[in-house]
């Protein structure tokens, strides 16, 4: 057990460690060395993160969170035995306490569906230019038209907030650097949205069929910084099978290598191999870099591994794949670290790794977030932002210390994770997550659903994007 705790402490300080650089999945920091010189670190129990906030107190005050989507990881309603979801509902309790406040959650009542998520972003965007003053704050998904509301000013920037550190390893940093511009922080999250963590794009593999193609499974290579685009595709072209004898590969009657929705896998894919939409200038404001050698290469790339038979995406269906998987007819599975949640009850045992690398060359590996994982945003109508920075930043310290410790110790290692090599996985996929930049309006997704080369897609939306940067340096940051 000590052993354990001190494994789960160990990756949570590997956060913070890649937090700095500039946007763009090619400049992480490698980490795959850091990983096993920090699972071998004597005891380390007593190692806490502690706020330097001291005895402020609100007395009497009620914070409003506004969740846009589902995001069900904020808020439990009473202790349930379940150590994860009791340790939320501790933690809201300990912020209540600690601060003389209370909490308040209001869920929007929207799905996870585009149609849904738009409507939470006007039902946002009317809060706010209304003067509604209920909501402190809201989490809502960045990609449906919340880079809109930001240009039109809509949220205050979060460096004007008192009682928030930012150096603290609770917070995702990373976040300032993939999709906030210039000095100016407009979404931003922190350890007290879990969904983050259970957002985390990762690939799951079925071990039988890896042994069954002749592979070892891909820890030593992910550990190794060789866990490699091409060697990534050895794999799925080595667990193709055609089971039924008819000469067509089949998703539902074969054996497929690789198997996801489009909407998902698409982006992961991308980010992880290195590919970016802007990158920054020495001020850090946003350059469009869609056109790149490097960005075409991959989408080139992507192209000619949906087009071969073994790997497959799913542009509409949600969930087919993961039932391909479980019943062991898919090799890899386009997974995240709170959907394989769902595969503990699967009959074959199975393994998960980041996404690969684009090449050895690579420094470290690109974990997307998912979409609907859920960033912050602290509305102009909030006047309490002495308030909003204390609730923040402890309810970041708590979950820190608390609430992350029993998902990795519980949801993942204990009931998941079926192996070490698993475990060893974990940090490397916590300490690299990656936000994709949606201001300019430009989704990988419909390049490869359309399977045209990136170039002649950019071409036909390309006046378009230059007009959202320009629009948001413009009326944002009030640059030329």
């Amino acid at each position: 057990m000590k052993r354990k705790i001190s494994f789960i402490l160990a990756l949570m300080m590997l956060v913070s460690a890649v937090s700095c650089g500039s946007s763009g999945g090619a400049e992480n920091t490698e980490t795959s060395g850091m990983v096993q010189e920090s699972t071998t670190e004597a005891d380390t129990e007593e190692e806490t993160v502690t706020d330097d906030l001291g005895d402020i107190r609100f007395d009497g005050e009620e914070f409003n969170i506004y969740l846009a989507l589902p995001i069900n990881s904020m808020f439990v309603e009473e202790e349930t035995g379940d150590n994860v979801d009791d340790a939320i509902y501790k933690r809201n309790r300990t912020v209540e306490e600690r601060l003389g406040i209370k909490l308040k959650f209001t869920k929007g009542g929207f799905g996870s569906d585009g149609e849904s998520q738009a409507a939470a972003t006007q039902q946002i965007r009317s809060f706010v230019m209304s003067g509604d003053t209920s909501n402190d704050l809201f989490i809502h998904v960045q990609h449906t038209g919340m880079p809109g509301l930001i240009a039109d000013g809509c949220f205050i920037d979060w460096n004007t907030l008192p009682n928030v550190d930012f150096s603290k390893p609770y917070w995702y940093t990373n976040c300032i650097r993939d999709i906030n511009y210039g000095d100016k922080i407009y979404a931003m999250t922190g350890m007290y949205n879990l969904e983050i963590l259970k957002g985390s794009n990762i690939l799951a593999f079925n071990k039988r069929l890896v042994d069954e193609a002749g592979f070892d499974y891909p820890y030593q290579l992910v550990l190794d910084g060789k866990w490699t685009y091409d060697r990534f595709v050895e794999m799925i072209a080595g667990g193709t099978r055609d089971l039924d004898g008819d000469t067509v590969i089949d998703p539902n009657t074969d054996m497929f290598g690789y198997w996801g929705w489009v909407y998902e896998m698409a982006p992961a894919l991308y980010m992880g191999l290195g590919g970016d939409v802007i990158t920054k200038d020495k001020d850090n404001m946003p350059v469009i870099s869609i056109e790149t050698e490097r960005n075409v290469g991959i989408v080139d790339k992507m192209n000619e591994l949906f087009a071969m038979e073994g790997a497959a995406y799913e542009s509409s269906q949600w969930g087919v794949f993961d039932t391909a998987f479980k019943n062991g007819t898919l090799m890899f599975d386009h997974s995240s670290l709170g959907d394989i949640q769902n595969m503990r009850d699967m009959k074959d045992d199975f393994g998960f790794v980041p996404y690969p690398k684009y090449d050895e060359d690579q420094d470290g590996y690109n974990v997307r977030v998912g979409n609907c994982a859920g960033l912050s945003y602290i509305p102009v109508t909030n006047t309490r932002a002495e308030l909003t920075g204390a609730v923040l930043e402890v309810m970041s310290a708590v979950s820190y210390n608390t609430v992350v410790p029993a998902y990795f110790d519980v949801a993942l290692t204990v009931k998941i994770a079926r192996d070490t090599g698993s475990e060893q996985m974990v940090p490397i996929i916590n300490g690299s997550t990656s936000f994709y930049d949606e201001a300019a309006d430009f989704n990988i997704i419909s390049v490869i659903m359309s399977g045209e080369s990136l170039p002649t897609y950019y071409a036909k939306v390309k006046n378009q994007v230059a007009d959202n940067v320009q629009k948001l340096i413009t009326d944002v940051y009030g640059a030329n």
